[in-house]
């Protein structure tokens, strides 16, 4: 049984807006052994830039929400040894899976590099070994 557990995007953005779907990700979040790769922290941002631009959040909120997923999880940043693994995956997901985005393999790599499961709601992740599905 897995430990620690890599919070992908889609968990974050689900359980920051309190739907369903971040119900199931509330425990993997709060349980105090989630990971956020940094390319979730720049997917995140960019969420919250479309919310903001839309006029559904603020500058505030996200500040606050960036510093609440900082207190919460431990950052894992993309250094060299995890990239090559990142290509790799990425090698073979797009083999299997139509469409496999990059940054999907930046999560995937980090959970495997840290014996963790993925956290995520992303049609990507259904099926996948060491992924909890909670779409």
């Amino acid at each position: 049984m897995h430990s620690r557990f890599v919070i992908d995007t889609y968990a974050w953005v689900e359980y920051l807006l309190g739907s369903r779907i971040g119900g199931r990700a509330k425990k993997y979040i709060e349980d105090g052994n989630g990971l956020t790769p940094t390319v979730v922290l720049a997917e995140l941002r960019r969420w919250y830039l479309r919310e903001i631009e839309a006029g559904r959040r603020t500058e505030r909120e996200m500040q606050s929400h960036f510093a609440f997923v900082e207190s919460v999880t431990q950052t894992i940043p993309l250094d060299s040894p995890l990239a090559l693994k990142v290509g790799e995956t990425d090698f073979f997901m797009r083999k299997r899976i139509k469409d496999w985005p990059l940054a999907d393999s930046v999560i995937l790599a980090t959970a495997r590099s840290r014996a963790a499961q993925v956290v995520s709601g992303d049609s990507h992740f259904k099926d996948i070994e060491d992924v909890i599905f909670i779409g």
